[in-house]
């Protein structure tokens, strides 16, 4: 299940997947190429599109395992707290892995070499495999956003226990006195 604190990236997702796949359709009806045409051209973009998806989502894995290295982490009220949210970052990339690894399968099918398929059918094709990179591009600038508010909210923790450690110091030196 999804934190409650991830509304925004999952929102920010949702919106730049839209917005990408409308922009892709107004783009695609304007020109007046063939949907086969647009299938040919756009399939090298999107093939790059997956394999950066997928080295993308294979060094986030790495640096959230680093990141459960640090020291930060190791005091024992921060640990539940921040473990479940890489958990679900980590869980997030692996599913963008494998999704991102079936794109890619799916685009190496010489949908444009065979004649077999009927217009409607290359423009269901198009769409479809349009609506799918849209989505994984969207996961991604999802799972940056998570990241980037995890760790914020690790550093804010760490300030937060810091400013406190030292104001118990300067009330234990005060009554000292």
């Amino acid at each position: 299940m999804i934190h409650i604190s991830y509304r925004r990236p999952v929102f920010g997702e949702i919106i730049f997947a839209l917005a990408m796949g409308f922009t892709t359709y107004t783009f695609g009806e304007i020109s007046g190429f063939q949907a086969w045409e647009l299938l040919a051209t756009s399939s090298s973009g999107i093939i790059t599109l997956c394999y950066i998806i997928i080295v993308g989502s294979i060094y986030i894995l790495v640096m959230l395992l680093h990141l459960l290295t640090v020291k930060v982490l190791k005091i024992n009220h921060l640990k539940l707290k921040y473990y479940n949210e890489l958990l679900n970052i980590a869980r997030l990339a692996t599913l963008l892995i494998i999704s991102s690894t079936i794109v890619l399968l799916l685009l190496n099918i010489p949908f444009t070499k065979t004649k077999i398929f009927s217009y409607p059918d290359y423009f269901k094709i198009y769409y479809t495999i349009i609506t799918m990179a849209s989505i994984l591009a969207g996961l991604f600038i999802a799972i940056i956003t998570m990241i980037y508010q995890s760790i914020r909210n690790i550093i804010s923790d760490k300030k937060r226990e810091h400013n406190n450690n030292n104001e118990a110091d300067s009330i234990e030196e005060s009554m000292e006195e």
